[in-house]
């Protein structure tokens, strides 16, 4: 009798450590998890700039982001982040036909790199695809390939706001960009 009361002690005691650390997994399951952010913005560059309005001149612009913004995140222990990304159009293009909201067969594609408040980093392939009936917002959508959350996929819808007479007056060179929704790694 003793002996069972120790091993109903013993597992009253243990199992509920060993539950929490093998059914949380500690840091590697809440990474697996991935997370969500409130809020991302930043600035993106043009690289020639979108020649505007009413130009049949088509380009293949380099898309820049330093140092943007990441924050309100919840889940795999990080809280905030600060990213950078290259993307590259692949398909010649001007303001005409980013306003007319057409997808491209061969949508810009590039990569993201997050370095998050506790130091790790993740970085993503990503596209960029048109968001059908709204011609300043992109949705943004890829693999993290290296670092945290290897293996999640990210996605994120980005409302962007040209500078004042950029696009329709004169070439797009730089926008202003937030996302609509979560920012989500999972």
């Amino acid at each position: 009798m003793r002996v069972w009361t120790k091993m109903l002690l013993t597992t009253a005691l243990v199992a509920p450590m060993a539950m929490t650390v093998v059914g949380t997994g500690g840091a590697a399951n809440a990474a697996a998890a991935g997370t969500s952010c409130k809020t991302a913005k930043g600035t993106a560059t043009f690289k020639p700039a979108l020649p505007a309005v009413g130009s049949t001149q088509k380009v293949k612009p380099t898309i820049t982001v330093k140092n943007a913004k990441e924050s309100g995140c919840k889940g795999g222990g990080v809280k905030s982040g600060t990213f950078s990304s290259t993307v590259k159009f692949h398909t010649a293009t001007n303001c005409q036909i980013l306003l007319e909201g057409n997808p491209s067969p061969n949508p810009p594609s590039g990569t993201i790199t997050t370095k998050w408040n506790t130091g790790a980093t993740s970085t993503a392939n990503v596209t960029l695809n048109t968001v059908s009936g709204n011609a300043t917002e992109t949705h943004v959508s890829g693999k993290v390939t290296k670092g945290l959350f290897k293996g999640l996929t990210l996605d994120s819808t980005l409302q962007f706001t040209p500078t004042s007479g950029e696009c329709t007056s004169k070439p797009l060179s730089k926008v202003t960009f937030t996302n609509v929704g979560n920012t989500t790694i999972s």
